[in-house]
């Protein structure tokens, strides 16, 4: 008895033994280290390596190969070339001499835009729909920073999109979720441009009735307006939904019976000679009323203080909200309202 106890003993030791060391194998097998993102790009050169000498040209490789958390969508080579962008014409940049430093600064502000901070995945891309790029409005034609750039992500059909595709200065997401030791990797089809106003207007689906009045024959001065914006001169958008306008041309609605002119003075109404921005997610000003002098003359409209609603000109008032805030662009913001705004 005593010996077959110790034969039992001795197996159970053999067995834990043996399972401590299988798990230890199996964990060491688990542990692969991962490339960085730049890592990534510099393994593909049939791909990337247009895209990874723009990095090193405009150092964000030294950013973007070291520790942190990033989501990166990484045009292809032929993404690059199709924009006008090659090696040869990187690489003989010299930011020693002004013009090319200049333009190494404004490519560097266009790679900016292809990044996100915290790597994200396509599921979570999708659920929120804007980011914040680190690409930013140029208030200035020096400026190094402002407003951070907005993206817009949505999948009408098979294919996920940012800001509507390369038909609207986006893209197409090709090859999603590559799992970098420092964030994710997004493969894209065209180079993003800086979005503006009327790029930021026609990505949103919801935005399809302000996007087809403002580029329809008898607004064109309306769409001149947005188009002519800059960075110096921005205008700020307040943006009514297609619901907002279904319900304004609905039975009994304000845009009834409305004119081209006077449709002209309406959209204007929504249009400001500025960068507004809100200063929290719930108010635009947690202190004062702001009054906005519109591009419709004379006409002004009032957001109220500590919140994110607006007073128009109808009557009885009826508050438009603010529903999404500071979608910004190169030439101006938008802000989303539930309300077509009323003047007339």
């Amino acid at each position: 008895m005593k010996f077959k106890n110790q034969i039992l003993y001795f197996v159970s030791i053999l067995t834990v033994a043996l399972m401590t060391f299988s798990c230890s194998n199996d964990d060491t097998k688990d542990v692969v280290k991962l490339p960085s993102i730049v890592d990534i790009a510099k393994a593909d050169p049939a791909n990337f390596s247009i895209l990874v000498d723009a990095l090193k040209k405009t150092g964000l490789d030294i950013t973007l190969g070291n520790p942190g958390s990033y989501t990166v969508f990484a045009p292809t080579n032929a993404a690059f070339t199709t924009a006008g962008i090659t090696s040869a014409s990187i690489n003989a940049l010299n930011p020693l001499v002004p013009a090319d430093a200049t333009v190494i600064a404004n490519l560097k502000l266009v790679l900016q835009n292809h990044v996100i901070g915290v790597g994200t995945r396509t599921s979570d891309l999708l659920a929120v729909g804007y980011y914040k790029t680190f690409g930013y409005y140029k208030a200035t034609a020096a400026a190094t920073s402002g407003a951070n750039l907005n993206i817009f992500f949505n999948k009408p059909a098979t294919d996920i999109l940012i800001n509507g595709g390369a038909a609207n200065g986006g893209a197409k997401i090709t090859t999603a979720d590559i799992d970098a030791s420092n964030g994710v990797v997004h493969v894209i089809d065209a180079v993003l441009a800086l979005p503006t106003i009327v790029n930021q207007i026609a990505a949103n689906p919801s935005l399809t009735s302000l996007l087809g009045l403002v580029k329809s024959p008898a607004q064109a001065t309306v769409l001149a307006t947005l188009n002519a914006a800059t960075g110096t001169a921005p205008v700020s958008v307040f943006a009514p939904t297609n619901d907002a306008f279904a319900t304004a041309l609905g039975t009994g609605g304000y845009l009834v019976g409305k004119t081209d002119a006077d449709i002209t003075k309406i959209l204007n109404y929504h249009l400001e000679k500025s960068n507004r921005v809100a200063a929290s997610t719930t108010a635009f000003s947690a202190t004062a009323d702001i009054t906005v002098t519109t591009l419709f003359p004379t006409y002004t409209f009032v957001i109220t203080k500590a919140t994110l609603k607006i007073v128009d000109k109808s009557a009885p008032a009826v508050n438009a909200n603010v529903k999404v805030l500071n979608i910004q662009g190169s030439n101006g913001s938008i802000q989303i309202t539930d309300k077509v705004l009323q003047s007339l």
